[in-house]
């Protein structure tokens, strides 16, 4: 089934990520939908008993099919995940998961933020793992190497250099604190609520 587009009006509510900045991504991210549209088309139409370990059609859109729905779906949440002034506070739940998994805000973002420094182009991912019932900082190439299985996303940071090239050149450092500052916690608490049932998180009221 084809996904469409979401509409992000983020324009003047950002401090340090510009309009022409939120523009240019977001078009790339409509590129990501129209290719992920067109890769389910195309398998749905070439021949799966010809797959075999060194090519076919069907076997090189399976390939291609997982690149184009995490670079779809990562610049959706990564779009949701940043807001206008009154949002940028994290709100009960997450500073409960964060101070219980990290120890304070100030150690998450610390961790949150560095990862971003280490990632040559991809995300950095806040998730909750069904392996230790904890939540951890992820750091993901491109936009599928290394990614962990078995993890609810909560918080998506893009690193890839077109997130910031326009406003910052090739400098990540300021982009990150820019991120931070513009993030949208009202989005993360949501997604904790919808993603988790109490037994999931612990006992963190």
């Amino acid at each position: 089934m084809a996904i469409e587009s979401k509409k992000f009006p983020l324009e003047g509510k950002l401090k340090g990520i510009s309009d022409r900045q939120l523009q240019e991504h977001r078009n790339l991210y409509n590129g990501y939908v129209n290719q992920y549209n067109r890769i389910l088309e195309l398998l749905a139409k070439a021949d799966s008993n010809a797959a075999n370990p060194h090519f076919s059609e069907w076997g090189e859109l399976k390939r291609r099919e997982s690149w184009a729905h995490n670079g779809a779906l990562l610049h959706q949440l990564y779009f949701e995940n940043l807001g206008e002034a009154g949002t940028t506070k994290p709100e009960k739940r997450a500073i409960a998961i964060i101070n219980r998994d990290f120890g304070s805000i100030e150690a998450f973002k610390t961790e949150l933020l560095n990862a971003g420094k280490v990632v040559p182009v991809g995300w950095v991912v806040w998730a909750y793992s069904v392996l230790d019932q904890k939540t951890h900082v992820y750091s993901i190439e491109q936009h599928m190497n290394h990614t962990p299985i078995g993890i609810l996303p909560l918080l998506i940071l893009d690193v890839f250099e077109h997130a910031y090239m326009i406003d910052y050149g090739t400098a990540r450092p300021p982009y990150l604190e820019a991120f931070w500052e513009n993030l949208n916690w009202k989005t993360v608490e949501e997604r904790i609520e919808q993603l988790f049932h109490p037994s999931l998180t612990g006992e963190i009221e």
